[in-house]
């Protein structure tokens, strides 16, 4: 980089579910800047499988992979660290975040009232019915990709199906929680401090995790 020398950057285009764990093997430190629980848990799985101990039961140095996890919502955000073997792993604080809204499928099958339950609907019980015998995407077998704009574009148009068939107006179905770029700013730095902090051993890192 020519603000940083000495620094370089590599980047990837893909989920982080598709690189192997070798790739995460030689990592020193991790920043999670992600937008999902599964893909938090994802990681902090990789890195507490990475942890050894030694015959005294106390974590191997050079197996451990600390994480700064930081993320943002609105006006509010956290930056904390997750340090395998000595902190409290992600999954154990999990219940921090706000419950996902989830309909009952009774209710998607026989009586839709919103459009969002009609988008639940093609997701979680149309995609399933759908004939091994016909030649759609779904016959394979396959497991919905929200990141595949096919399967998108096959949601949208069942759930548009399904609408019609019980007069639902159409509307926006996103829970969307505007980016704040001073909160962002905040956080990241938050984060980029504690990293520091972690690499160099140059003060004392956060100690905001729970017990």
């Amino acid at each position: 980089m020519e603000r940083v020398s000495g620094v370089n950057i590599m980047s990837h285009f893909c989920r982080i579910q598709d690189k192997p764990l070798n790739f995460y093997r030689d990592f020193s430190i991790i920043v999670l800047g992600l937008d999902s629980i599964e893909a938090r848990s994802y990681i902090n799985a990789v890195a507490c499988d990475f942890l050894e101990y030694d015959s005294d039961d106390n974590p191997l140095e050079e197996t451990v992979k600390p994480m700064v996890d930081g993320g943002t919502e609105g006006f509010k955000g956290h930056a904390r660290i997750i340090v395998p073997g000595t902190t409290p792993c992600f999954e154990r604080t999990i219940w921090l975040f706000p419950p996902q809204v989830k309909f009952p499928l009774c209710t998607l099958a026989k009586t839709p009232r919103t459009a969002a339950h009609c988008i639940e609907y093609a997701h979680l019980i149309k995609w399933d019915e759908v004939s091994i015998s016909t030649k759609s995407f779904t016959s394979c077998g396959k497991t919905f990709d929200p990141d595949n704009p096919e399967h998108m574009q096959w949601v949208c148009s069942e759930a548009v199906k399904r609408a019609d068939l019980f007069g639902i107006p159409g509307g926006v179905v996103k829970n969307i929680i505007p980016a704040i770029a001073s909160t962002n700013a905040i956080i990241s730095v938050a984060c980029a401090l504690e990293t520091l902090k972690i690499i160099s051993g140059c003060s004392r890192e956060l100690s905001n995790y729970l017990t």
